[in-house]
């Protein structure tokens, strides 16, 4: 499938060098071909344009979708907020949504946008519904701590777990906020034979720079605010 996404990215680029930018067009696509996308390439964003209510309903969305409605107006004054050079594929009920939206995004410069046709209606596989299990606003299938209350999604190392469930959140002396005790903690055992596996936040086998540089993205932070906020 890469080697299928590197043909696709030639395709567009050349429709871009020959024709200029004013005839960039998106690509459709049908459900199947959606669905090898979806299970195979990363990144890949799956944009569903249809209205709240909709998205929510019994045929539920496809997992992780982001729901910007087309026709009341979110994916106009908030496309800003999507990458340009990440493939996306548009979604709505029928077809019909989804391709003004990729239209849409083809005049904004976005430069891999793939229509489903047929739409939800034609989506023959798995879906998920608007399931919100820690009651901070983000479904299931979007929350990066989705069984911890985490309204701001803070993921301080990146690795895709919300600081409020990630068990590498630092703090090494088990008392709020990550401070200078911490940094003490692990200085005192820097390149120690035995190494303490608790100070090892990378699980090298090692306590060095790599690991002093982790415990300096968490300075001061409460590996638990997002707990106690609101």
């Amino acid at each position: 499938m890469k080697k299928k996404f590197i043909i696709l990215i030639f395709i567009f680029s050349a429709i871009f060098v020959v024709f200029g930018p004013s005839s960039q067009a998106h690509i459709d696509i049908t459900p199947q071909q959606a669905k090898n996308m979806f299970d195979s390439w990363d990144p890949l964003i799956i944009l569903d344009v249809r209205e709240d209510h909709e998205y929510c309903d019994a045929v539920g969305h496809i997992s992780g979708a982001l729901n910007c409605p087309w026709s009341s107006g979110v994916l106009q004054s908030r496309y800003e907020e999507l990458p340009v050079d990440i493939p996306i594929i548009v979604v709505c009920r029928l077809g019909h949504r989804s391709n003004n939206a990729s239209d849409f995004l083809d005049s904004k410069g976005f430069l891999y946008i793939f229509d489903m046709l047929g739409g939800m209606t034609a989506w023959e596989w798995e879906t998920v519904l608007c399931v919100d299990s820690d009651g901070d606003g983000l479904n299931d299938d979007l929350d990066n701590c989705p069984g911890t209350y985490n309204p701001s999604q803070k993921d301080s190392d990146g690795d895709g777990i919300g600081n409020a469930c990630d068990p590498d959140c630092p703090n090494l002396d088990l008392i709020n906020p990550v401070n200078f005790i911490d940094f003490s903690i692990l200085a005192q055992n820097w390149l120690n034979v035995p190494m303490n596996p608790a100070v090892d936040l990378n699980g090298d086998r090692f306590v060095d720079i790599n690991d002093l540089a982790i415990l300096t993205t968490y300075w001061l932070y409460d590996c638990y605010e997002d707990i106690h906020e609101e």
